[in-house]
Parts: structure tokens; C-alpha cells; sequence
């Protein structure tokens, strides 16, 4: 990709800028699906380090686009056609949200499980004993709080691939760390468990997988 076109997030997602917001989530699952490693064609087209770079750009077109927020940002510096290309970055319209007023915000996801489910004394005792969040933890919640990797991608709007990715662990199917750290901190949400403490725990043990 020519760097001019390297922060358009409508280009990455074959989507005109004039879409509604409901659209975002669809062109995201259909770029998400195409360069995923679930579909081997895309190998003939690029290499398999060029197929996960592009992912990692589809992740960052979702996060920016499908915020109201940060869609607004993007779209003001986008077709004032003097942003520079830095102007244009996840980074640099996250820290321009900043700026926004408290009561423009979007509202956070309710602390509360997806599903009803039969609540066991000592898995709870456990839940809430836990600071060692790993990935194998996390399934062993969900599974237990009765939520599918499906149900839990429709709630959370995590491709169900990175929710398996995050429940194995594993690096190379995830995109950058920024991203693993919110699909953490929404999937604790949907769990009902305390986000701060799980992302914190889930992404240490995240970093040692990597090597860092």
C-alpha cells in the first residue's frame, strides 16, 4: 500500500466515507474475513507477513471508524486535505479524543455477564481470588458463565478468530498490542469481571509469549 493511502481507513475498508455507521461493522467482517489465515487463497496474492500487516491496518480502520468519536475526528482532518499523515493515525485521533468534552464520550460496556448461567460457590470463590488472568482462564470463565466464542464476538464486536487467538494466546494471530489490550479489557466486560485486572494480569503473561 502507497504510503498517501496508508491512513485512508475508508480505502482499507472498501467503504465510501459516506456510509452509516451500521455499514462499518459489516465491511470490516468481510475485509477481516479476506486476509484472516482462515482463508489460504489470500497466500497467492500476498506474502504471509504482508497478509498480517494489512490485518493490523483493518484492525486500526475498525477501532477509528466505529467509534462515532473517533470517526468524526478522522473525517475532519481527512477532508481538510491539509492533515498530514501522522494527523491521520489511531494514535493521533485516540489522543485527539482526548480533548473531547466528558459528556461526548461514548458510554462504556456494562460490567455485567452476557448470559444467565448457574452460578457455582466455589467457581466464584475462584473468579474472585484469581490475579493470574491467562488466556486458558478467560475460556474457562466464559465456558462457564455459558457464552460461546460467537455469542461472546457478536457482543463484543471481536472477531471470533482474535477471541480464540486471545484464549490460546497466541501473538501471531493477534494484531498490535494496543488492540489485544481493548479486546481484553471488553471481553472481561462481557464476563462481568473487573477489566483493569484481568487486561493488567492477561497482558503480562501476553508480552512473555511475544518476548518482550
Amino acid at each position: 500500500m502507497e504510503a498517501t493511502t496508508r491512513y485512508n481507513y475508508y480505502e482499507i475498508l472498501e467503504l465510501p466515507a459516506s456510509s452509516p455507521q451500521h455499514e462499518v461493522t459489516a465491511a470490516y467482517e468481510r475485509a477481516r474475513n479476506t486476509y484472516s489465515g482462515e482463508n489460504p487463497a489470500i497466500y497467492t496474492i500476498f506474502s504471509e507477513h504482508e497478509a498480517r500487516e494489512f490485518l493490523v491496518l483493518i484492525e486500526e480502520a475498525y477501532q477509528v471508524l466505529g467509534n462515532k468519536i473517533l470517526r468524526n475526528i478522522y473525517d475532519q482532518r481527512l477532508l481538510s486535505g491539509m492533515a498530514s499523515l501522522n494527523d491521520l493515525t489511531y494514535a493521533s485521533i485516540v489522543e485527539a479524543s482526548k480533548k473531547v468534552a466528558p459528556t461526548e464520550t461514548a458510554k462504556p460496556v456494562e460490567k455485567k455477564p452476557a448470559n444467565s448461567y448457574t452460578k457455582d460457590e466455589a467457581m466464584e470463590a475462584e473468579i474472585k481470588a484469581q490475579e493470574n488472568w491467562t488466556g486458558e482462564f478467560i475460556k474457562k470463565v466464559r465456558e462457564y458463565k455459558g457464552i460461546t466464542v460467537e455469542r461472546m464476538s457478536e457482543i463484543t464486536k471481536i472477531n471470533a478468530w482474535y477471541v480464540k487467538a486471545i484464549e490460546k494466546t497466541e501473538p501471531d494471530n493477534l494484531p498490535a498490542i494496543v488492540f489485544v489490550r481493548g479486546y481484553v479489557v471488553q471481553i472481561a466486560r462481557a464476563l462481568g469481571v473487573n477489566d483493569k485486572v484481568v487486561a493488567d494480569s492477561y497482558m503480562k503473561t501476553f508480552k512473555k509469549a511475544l518476548g518482550k
